[in-house]
């Protein structure tokens, strides 16, 4: 096992051995964020199949915002307005049974999410999502460049 110093998670090496993945898997089984959903997707022959994804929700209002797919914690806050940094989406599908009671995941971009769970957004959902995230951007830099004015969002 190694860690990724850019995800921030442990990963597996090829030659990991049985133990080492029975202790991961017993690592995640207490993480309150993790969820293994299952998805029909096309396997690289064209033949739909289950495919097992693992995902990571973030839990309640002020706490970290966590990546859905790597898990890693963001500095950013679940209710704050740097949501706005990120592509927000509910699993609705009742799918997901994290045990924090969330189904929120938190992408850096729509094409992350797309990647992620095979969805699809559209391009208009793509770019009114871009220009939030720069707005976003943009209040954030204000901010630091004007640190005595004082701006209720």
């Amino acid at each position: 096992m190694e860690y990724n110093e850019f995800t921030g998670q442990i990963e597996a090496s090829y030659d990991e051995q049985p133990e080492q993945r029975k202790l991961m898997k017993e690592v995640k089984s207490v993480d309150r964020g993790y969820n293994v959903i299952y998805r029909t997707l096309p396997n690289k022959k064209g033949k739909l199949v289950r495919t097992q994804i693992s995902i990571y929700t973030s839990s309640d209002v002020n706490s970290n915002i966590r990546d859905a797919e790597t898990g890693s914690f963001y500095t950013h806050r679940v209710g704050s307005a740097d949501e706005d940094l990120y592509f927000k989406v509910i699993l609705a599908t009742g799918e997901c049974k994290s045990k924090n009671g969330s189904s929120t995941l938190f992408y850096l971009s729509p094409r992350h999410y797309m990647s992620h769970l095979n969805g699809e957004v559209s391009e208009n959902v793509i770019q009114e999502w871009e220009e939030k995230r720069d707005a976003r951007y943009k209040v954030k830099e204000f901010k630091r460049n004007n640190p005595s004015l004082i701006i209720v969002n």
